[in-house]
């Protein structure tokens, strides 16, 4: 039997509606009522921060609530409102990432975790904010070391 997982994103901005399309999932409750509804572990989330952090929501409360059922992590922070906001470097927005990530290990969170559109850094011109290489090796570097200070301060000391 093959190990399938569905991972649900949220509504990019999360809002009720866009362009005269409703959104059916911009807001926790909406991803309860999805876990409810098909209750099977192949059922998840994507866990986009960003977006999440868009609700206005304690980011690593939302991870523990969600726990198991978090199948893929995207991390970004952002800073504004869902309808006017801005993309922010990992380590200069309002989410408490270090929390972040000690949430990720309480829940032993072992699926693909990667950094979302990534701000530009210096000299990298022509190339689309968010999908940058340098801005992507900063988030990896950033984002790396915030998961071995999880493990690590959640470990005990070694004799």
């Amino acid at each position: 039997m093959a190990d399938v997982r569905l991972a649900m994103h949220p509504d990019d901005p999360p809002i009720p509606k866009l362009r005269g399309m409703a959104h059916i999932m911009h807001r926790p409750e909406d991803f309860e009522r999805l876990l409810a509804i098909v209750d099977s572990p192949a059922n998840g989330i994507t866990f986009c921060q960003g977006c999440f952090s868009e609700m206005n929501v304690d980011i690593p409360l939302l991870i523990h609530q969600f726990g198991q059922r978090i199948h893929f992590v995207h991390v970004r922070d952002t800073t504004g409102c869902p309808t006017r906001f801005e993309e922010t470097f990992h380590d200069n927005g309002p989410t408490d990432m270090v929390a972040a990530m000690q949430a990720y290990h309480d829940i032993r969170f072992d699926g693909p975790l990667r950094p979302d559109h990534v701000p530009k850094l210096h000299g990298e011109g022509g190339k689309a904010d968010g999908y940058t290489f340098l801005g992507r090796l900063h988030a990896i570097g950033y984002l790396t070391g915030l998961m071995q200070a999880a493990e690590h301060y959640a470990s005990p000391p070694a004799p």
